[in-house]
């Protein structure tokens, strides 16, 4: 499985995590700023699902992503049978259609006025 990435409500701040535990319901995180290791419940964190593909910087890509294409941005929004959408206010677009010039520039949660 491939390891998503949360956003941790009460730091506001999306984190790469380290373990996920499933029968206590809970997540590792270490954060790089203040280099120390945090434990969050379910509860306290959103999950953004990491898609398997990798931007034009060899960067992860998850739901919940903002990225470029061409100058636009668009936000990672959901999983279909065929893949990925991505969307923004004039275009939904497929995020498989578009990988050789997709650039991760931020996430939803920290950078929503990116798509507004």
């Amino acid at each position: 499985m491939l390891q998503p990435k949360i956003y941790v409500k009460d730091k506001n701040k999306v984190y790469d995590t380290q373990v996920i535990d499933y029968k206590h319901k809970l997540v590792i995180f270490f954060d790089n700023e203040t280099q120390c290791t945090y434990t969050r419940l379910f509860d306290e964190v959103d999950f953004m699902e990491n898609t398997g593909y990798k931007d034009i910087n060899k960067k992860h890509i998850c739901i919940g992503d903002i990225v470029e294409i061409l100058g636009v941005y668009f936000e990672i929004k959901y999983r279909t049978f065929k893949g990925y959408v991505i969307e923004n206010e004039e275009h939904i677009l497929s995020l498989e259609a578009n990988l050789d010039s997709v650039s991760v520039v931020g996430n939803i949660h920290e950078n929503k006025e990116l798509v507004e």
